[in-house]
């Protein structure tokens, strides 16, 4: 596993002669949703679509869409959020499929936090601004009648480690947290007060984002990535021990009750058919509508490319995995 800066991934690139012929796939967060791009490296399914891919770990969808600006990362886990606000000043990032459709997170406070309400005057922490933390705890907070910035301060942490320790260390009263993170905070004797999956908040949490002149110059790579993405996903459900075996490799943890929670997580919230749910992308537009008004003349549809998922479906590859 690589942590990559901006500045150093160009030099990573093209520091070898294969470097023009790699596909750069990123991911921004260290959870086991992810599972099925470390799959996809270890089990060598990206070499069997004849795919050359490096993996890089970029901390948050902001982060992450700015080296996909400078075209440094070809398809990443870029959320739907980062999608949008790239689109409505003039970028061309595209969700050509859905990891996950939900906000999969845990919302946990400190101990001293019973509900939602108490959290008036305290101090979130998301990984960045702008980022799917930040997008979820603000729809979670506003669904509870309590406005960011105004009843409530949002403060950026950094990856999910670091906002699993703020959280421990008092410095902040609360977090939106995935797993295994949560798992950390709640052995610390931090709290669950909701699940967002429960909560109705749809969201393209975690994308399969590229960008749509990548889909016009490369679009055989993307759909043979797209394979491999779907073999490595019906991997991380039916071979449970060699998923848990490539989780401790990637996310550092070999705690039995850690694992077995972390693949749970993965197996609940990860969409088998990665198909773009459009209401994923509509709550996005929305809440930039209330801002700037010339989301308002934006349609969902115009984020989101179902083509070559929906191909797939009608070859019968999903079919063929999942028997139904």
């Amino acid at each position: 596993m690589k942590i990559v800066t901006l500045t150093a991934l160009l030099w990573l690139i093209f520091s070898n002669i294969a470097g023009a012929q790699t596909t750069v796939v990123g991911y921004s967060a260290v959870t086991s949703v992810f599972l099925p791009f470390w799959i996809g490296k270890e089990a060598g399914l990206y070499k069997k679509e004849g795919l050359d891919v490096q993996l890089v770990y970029i901390a948050s969808s902001t982060t992450m869409a700015q080296a996909m600006f400078a075209r440094e990362v070809a398809i990443s886990t870029v959320n739907s959020g980062s999608v949008v606000s790239s689109g409505l000043q003039g970028g061309d990032l595209v969700l050509m499929g859905a990891v996950m459709n939900a906000a999969a997170f845990y919302i946990m406070t400190r101990p001293e936090i019973a509900n939602v309400q108490d959290l008036t005057g305290k101090k979130i922490g998301v990984t960045r601004l702008g980022s799917s933390s930040d997008f979820a705890i603000r729809e979670y907070l506003q669904k509870h009648k309590l406005q960011p910035n105004r009843d409530v301060n949002i403060v950026q942490v950094g990856g999910m480690p670091e906002l699993a320790a703020a959280l421990n260390n008092g410095s902040i009263s609360a977090a939106p947290l995935s797993s295994p993170s949560s798992h950390v905070a709640q052995q610390k004797g931090n709290r669950v007060i909701a699940n967002l999956a429960d909560e109705g908040i749809y969201f393209v949490i975690a994308g399969l984002t590229t960008s749509r002149r990548y889909l016009r110059e490369h679009r055989n790579e993307a759909k043979a990535f797209l394979r491999a993405f779907g073999r490595a996903t019906h991997s991380m459900f039916q071979q449970r021990d060699e998923a848990k075996r490539i989780l401790t490799k990637y996310a550092r943890i070999d705690d039995p009750g850690m694992l077995d929670g972390s693949l749970k997580y993965a197996h609940d919230f990860t969409e088998k058919i990665p198909l773009v749910k459009r209401e994923g992308v509509q709550v996005v537009l929305d809440q930039e509508a209330a801002k700037n008004a010339q989301a308002r003349e934006f349609s969902a549809e115009q984020f989101y490319d179902n083509s070559l998922v929906q191909e797939l479906v009608n070859e019968g590859f999903y079919k063929a995995l999942w028997g139904k």
